[in-house]
């Protein structure tokens, strides 16, 4: 058993920025695909038609993995003071 008493915020940031990151990198080559085949939203949507349009394949990656990186400064900021007045979290490492 191992105890997980604090977690790096910043290197949790990190790691769901990547996560994120590919994740809108996916979802952005799959609306952009979209938006070429003529289901895209017209122009005077304005930030929303960049997001959702033929440049989703740049803008989704970007956007995610900021939000990633919020989220995981949050969430791991959470832990560390839920958990710290506690005795941890105990896991269980397979070798």
């Amino acid at each position: 058993m191992v105890v997980i008493k604090k977690i790096n915020s910043a290197g949790f940031g990190k790691i769901l920025t990547i996560f994120y990151g590919t994740m809108g990198l996916v979802f952005g080559f799959f609306t952009t695909i979209a938006a070429l085949m003529g289901i895209s939203m017209t122009k005077k949507f304005g930030i929303f038609s960049l997001i959702f349009g033929k440049w989703a394949v740049l803008s989704l990656p970007i956007f995610y993995g900021v939000s990633g990186y919020f989220i995981g400064r949050i969430a791991a900021s959470l832990y560390n003071t839920i958990v710290g007045s506690k005795k941890g979290f105990k896991v269980e490492v397979l070798r």
